[in-house]
């Protein structure tokens, strides 16, 4: 680790664990990441973590330990095959801080080879909950939490915040750098003649999401809120893709303003998560997260894209409804 490092790795070597060589490569935006194809390290980043977003988490599978770097699967699995021996009931390795039974053994049990194996994932896994309360820098948050859900996931009574379905196969949706093109213009009100846009609402009839028709790649959606999906949380700007048949869809009330409907979110199969947009940072921070990503929106002329707010497409869908 050194002082050039992201935040993000600083943090995660310093006090968790670090992450894998392949993410490490992509925060320190490494070259190979800043192609016209991948828009900058950050973000593909962020693509790589939707790898383990659209997953169940899985109380038999290590996968999501593959985030960091040589943090030993085998070590879960000898916990939870002795655990019995101690009359331990440790059914998922996910979330084995918030183990009752854990907590108590490791309060009282005597000294042992395995209570100090079971000390070390559970120190581990208490320092990476709120690991995001260290970090400064805004889009270090966000990545911070995206990790931490994974080994920690999260449910909507916890959070308050609406659950996505996820969908089981990935829609045809391109994720490219370009894919705020459209959202920017719907920002300042200027949807193209043909174009449409769908409103998803929670069950309380709040915007959830926007989607775009007709204006690049259908089925292509914005968040609006911070949503969850198979246990992490997702912040408002998260990029996801939809496929349906508005024609199958009973619970649709036409727009105010634009052509498109109003539906609610569990009227669709579900949702896939594809990366963080630009719009997730807020303005003033957005040219140092997304660095050569930014710069690409700036070459190409999308529609401010170093201005505009994710707020002013929250008041685009808020007056489709009124």
């Amino acid at each position: 680790m050194t002082d050039k490092d992201h935040e993000v790795l600083q943090i995660f070597t310093s006090r968790v664990h670090p992450l894998s060589v392949k993410l490490s490569e992509m925060l320190n935006e490494h070259y190979l990441h800043q192609s016209e194809r991948r828009g900058c390290g950050y973000t593909q980043a962020t693509r790589v973590l939707a790898e383990y977003v659209n997953t169940i988490r899985d109380a038999t599978d290590y996968q999501d330990l593959k985030l960091f770097e040589a943090w030993e699967a085998k070590n879960f699995r000898q916990l939870k095959d002795q655990s019995s021996s101690y009359q331990l009931d440790v059914p998922d390795w996910h979330n084995l801080d918030q183990n009752v039974q854990v907590q108590e053994f490791l309060a009282n049990a005597p000294d042992s080879d395995y209570k100090q194996q079971l000390q070390a994932e559970y120190q581990r896994q208490y320092a990476l909950r709120g690991l995001s309360n260290h970090a400064q820098l805004e889009e270090s948050k966000l990545i911070c939490d995206l990790i931490e859900d994974v080994i920690l996931p999260k449910t909507r009574d916890e959070t308050g915040v609406v659950e996505l379905k996820n969908r089981i196969e990935k829609p045809k949706v391109g994720s490219c750098p370009m894919a705020e093109n459209f959202f920017l213009k719907i920002a300042h009100r200027r949807v193209l003649r043909q174009g449409e846009i769908n409103i998803f609402i929670d069950e309380l009839g709040e915007p959830l999401l926007m989607e775009k028709m007709n204006m690049g790649d259908n089925h292509s959606c914005i968040s609006l809120r911070p949503v969850i999906m198979n246990g992490v949380r997702l912040p408002a700007g998260s990029l996801f893709s939809v496929d349906y048949d508005i024609e199958q869809v009973a619970q649709k009330i036409p727009n105010q303003q634009y052509s498109g409907y109003v539906i609610p979110h569990n009227a669709v199969d579900g949702f896939w998560f594809l990366r963080l947009t630009t719009l997730a940072v807020s303005p003033a921070h957005r040219k140092r997260a997304f660095s050569t990503h930014f710069e690409q929106q700036v070459a190409n002329g999308l529609f401010s894209p170093g201005t505009t707010e994710l707020q002013q497409l929250m008041d685009v869908a808020l007056a489709q409804l009124e």
